[in-house]
């Protein structure tokens, strides 16, 4: 469906998106659990004098749209939710650009009522909704099409000269041996330095003993939650041991010997997260049962589907855009989203509440060498994005914007396990939604300013923890 000519928010506009909502099957299937209606709001831009410019209401019930129209003040009364954003933010969403729950994410929309982890399980009504009125916009002059995005083989990936070499010739030379040397002042060698420094630690000298008497002490859904958070890290810890050997092997291809090295403590550590986590199924949980119904279906997205993926096309195809997607989905959704919201979770349990020194120490153990995971995933994305520009960056973005739904949405969904006023600890969903979009939003910050100034290494001691 296409209206070219018609103005984005106006009556007609309004109009035209309801009617295509209506005849969208698509839109009807995703949008079949949602209930209440919705404003959204167009706001001046920051510093104009003006308040909302405009806003559109649509009344949606199970799929149906139905009714749509301005917004009045009865309507922001009887809203379920109220979206606000300048006319900008909202033209970047109908391009596709960026998803409404990305953009809330971001700060480029606000959420001016309701409450955010009740709209994520909804994130694919939300795309949908978006779709349709995408086909609006498509004849909109004022508003320039995106440019298409560049496809993997336009980009070539560059190795060291020495790498160069010996792709030609054969291993004749290696670069320790060469006039190149070992560059230890480059980031990925101060990394390596740290991990050899601050990542020898043993999960086995690790006593669990008070671990066990405390958790005999705890309420069953206190078990539960803390069963639940554990094996959504034993798989995780798993499956990042398994998928990382591709990047090791591209790093290698490339001749990017630093890289490489580090990258040998990256494997030793997510192997050693493992065995810790075993450690506390087999001597504080006293647990040899089947864990992956604990695995929600958003967490089997990331875990079962998104990261094999990404880092096994690494096997056959290294170009810049591949390494790009692959470490976004990595470093900086599956370590810097996921890992981080569960040690904030750890924390507020465990050392908030002065029980199970044991795993107190590991997650202290394990959050520090996470920390130089997530440093190296930064400073890999920057030299990706200050060597091959825009398309890089594009993909990155696109990448995190098909997986932040599902990995928000891991955390709602280990939540929805509990009755909404009984959740064990006395926790508060909110907070660790918040918390996992306040760490997605420091790394694409960090990302957008290797962006505009051309250069991976120029910020990255920056406050950049690198423990």
């Amino acid at each position: 469906m296409s209206t070219p000519g018609l103005e984005p928010f106006s009556a007609p506009w309004v109009t035209a998106w309801a009617n295509g909502l209506r005849a969208s099957d698509a839109y009807r299937h995703a949008a079949r659990g949602w209930e209440g209606g919705v404003v959204l709001e167009v706001r001046a831009p920051t510093g104009a004098a003006l308040g909302a410019l405009q806003a559109v209401y649509l009344d949606l019930w199970h799929g149906e749209c139905r009714a749509a129209r301005l917004a009045g003040s009865t309507d922001y009364d009887s809203a379920a939710y109220v979206l606000s954003g300048t006319m900008d933010a909202w033209m970047q969403i109908l391009h596709g650009d960026v998803s409404p729950i990305m953009a809330i994410m971001r700060g480029m929309l606000k959420l001016k009522k309701g409450w955010l982890p009740g709209l994520v399980p909804h994130a694919a009504a939300a795309v949908a909704l978006v779709k349709v009125a995408q086909d609006l916009e498509a004849g909109v002059a004022e508003v320039p099409p995106r440019p298409a995005l560049p496809t993997s083989p336009q980009l070539s990936s560059q190795p060291h000269p020495v790498a160069a070499r010996e792709q030609a010739s054969g291993r004749d030379r290696l670069q320790s041996t060469s006039a190149v040397g070992i560059r230890f002042d480059s980031f990925p060698m101060r990394l390596w330095d740290k991990a050899k420094r601050l990542g020898i630690w043993n999960p086995a000298d690790i006593d669990l003993t008070q671990d066990r008497a405390d958790w005999l002490q705890l309420a069953p859904d206190e078990r539960d939650m803390l069963t639940r958070l554990a094996s959504l890290f034993q798989a995780g810890e798993e499956a990042v041991t398994l998928d990382i050997l591709p990047l090791v092997d591209v790093m290698a291809q490339e001749g990017r010997l630093e890289e490489q090295m580090y990258l040998t403590s990256f494997l030793w550590e997510e192997a050693k997260h493992v065995e810790m986590f075993r450690r506390f199924f087999d001597v504080v949980a006293d647990l040899h049962t089947d864990l992956t119904p604990f695995h929600s279906p958003s967490y089997q997205t990331i875990f079962g589907e998104a990261l094999p993926q990404a880092m096994g096309r690494l096997r056959t195809d290294r170009s810049p855009i591949a390494q790009a997607e692959a470490s976004a989905t990595y470093n900086m959704i599956v370590e810097g989203v996921l890992a981080e919201t569960g040690y904030h979770l750890y924390h507020q349990v465990l050392t908030v509440r002065g029980i199970m020194p044991g795993m107190q120490r590991a997650a202290a153990y394990l959050k520090t060498d996470e920390s130089r995971h997530l440093a190296y995933g930064v400073y890999l994305l920057s030299r990706l994005i200050a060597e091959h520009g825009d398309p890089v960056w594009n993909a990155i973005m696109t990448r995190m914007n098909a997986l932040l739904l599902p990995a928000v949405a891991v955390v709602s969904e280990a939540f929805a396990a509990y009755p909404r006023d009984r959740v064990p600890f006395g926790l508060k969903e909110d907070e660790f939604v918040q918390f996992a979009m306040a760490q997605f939003q420091k790394r694409v910050d960090r990302l957008e300013k290797a962006r505009t100034q051309g250069s991976a290494e120029l910020f990255l001691d920056d406050g950049l923890d690198l423990s």
